[in-house]
């Protein structure tokens, strides 16, 4: 009998108050909240929660969140001062190195294609037939290097002016 009084005595809007949070506690207790994920959907490539075209897309199984701790991003500083730029290389030590790099290569096939060209008894009538795909290759890289240095050539003698885009000319009417 007095569970039925103590019952009659609250009242209803207060009990769904007590229901609801009394769930909501079970749920924190649980070890998360009681909420449903939302659904993730596959259109081709992309992975998107708002497909725009619903029936090109499929539909993922519902799957736990991982949840990995201590990978959070480092917060800078707001004082913090940046860190100075490294010095840029000038534009004809950029040429000078590039030029020298490809001279370097192009001597090294040149050394190659010699040594399959001088092979026993080749030397008169070309390279061997098992390197004719290899002698074949290294003249057109020898030929593409060549172009590229003469390319860095006229490059370097134009000046660091020509290589900088200025302003354009405005024509007077």
């Amino acid at each position: 009998m007095y569970g039925i009084a103590l019952a009659r005595a609250i009242p209803p809007r207060t009990a769904s108050a007590v229901l609801f949070f009394g769930v909501w506690i079970l749920g924190l207790w649980s070890g998360g909240p009681l909420q449903a994920q939302e659904a993730i959907y596959r259109c081709g490539q992309e992975y998107t929660n708002a497909p725009k075209d619903l029936s090109l897309c499929e539909r993922l199984p519902q799957q736990s969140v991982t949840r990995i701790s201590g990978l959070r991003p480092q917060a800078t500083e707001p004082n913090a001062m940046p860190k100075a730029a490294a010095p840029q290389p000038s534009h004809r030590t950029v040429l000078a190195q590039a030029l020298a790099r490809l001279e370097k290569q192009h001597q090294a096939w040149a050394q190659e294609l010699e040594m399959l060209m001088s092979q026993t008894g080749t030397a008169e009538y070309g390279a061997a037939p098992q390197n004719q795909d290899r002698v074949a290759a290294l003249h057109l890289a020898m030929e593409r290097a060549e172009r590229e240095m003469e390319t860095l050539q006229r490059e370097a003698a134009r000046g660091p002016q020509a290589a900088l885009p200025g302003p354009m000319p405005v024509a007077k009417p």
